[in-house]
């Protein structure tokens, strides 16, 4: 299992946090919303039962979902940063990242992204990270090279959601 970051990954807009059962609410809240829903591969519907499972499925040997939350106060859910597809014998992985649409455009998804990808690449052994956004998802493309990682080839049929395939843009930050 990937162990949590110790101490805590904290910036000055976010804290990143394992999700917690008190967190179902604003997972739905969050991930029904349309471009959650079209360029991630949350459930559609996304219903409290699939936040459940989500929650319950938390960190393994080779994911580490966190969420986003403000870095001050209550820490109220702004986001959502994780490791996948983790292969330390291969040391490399993935990093996928949404944005709450109430948080948007305040930085929160090129923080999450960079301190997660950071954290990763010094503590767990890895070499590479990388980062997949179809082509016309530019605010994705954006936040990826803010947060230090390079735009790399176009992946033909890169991503399988929901029964379609899509070409996909690879990201990659190295360590």
């Amino acid at each position: 299992m990937i162990a949590l970051p110790e101490p805590p990954l904290r910036g000055e807009l976010v804290a990143l946090r394992a999700w917690s059962r008190d967190d179902v609410p604003v997972l739905v809240r969050a991930c029904v919303d349309p471009l959650i829903a079209r360029y991630t591969a949350v459930p559609v519907p996304y219903t409290p039962e699939d936040a459940r499972r989500y929650v319950d499925a938390g960190r393994s040997a080779t994911a580490l979902p966190m969420a986003a939350v403000e870095a001050g106060g209550e820490g109220a859910v702004l986001g959502a940063v994780g490791l996948h597809a983790v292969s330390r014998a291969r040391r490399r992985g993935e990093i996928g990242y949404w944005t709450a649409p109430w948080a948007r455009g305040r930085g929160v998804a090129t923080e999450s992204l960079a301190l997660l990808s950071l954290w990763a690449l010094a503590n767990l052994g890895l070499r590479r990270l990388d980062l997949y956004a179809e082509p016309e998802n530019e605010a994705s493309h954006a936040v990826a090279e803010r947060a230090g990682f390079e735009r790399g080839e176009l992946v033909r049929s890169g991503i399988a959601l929901r029964g379609r395939r899509y070409d996909v843009i690879r990201f990659t930050r190295s360590g």
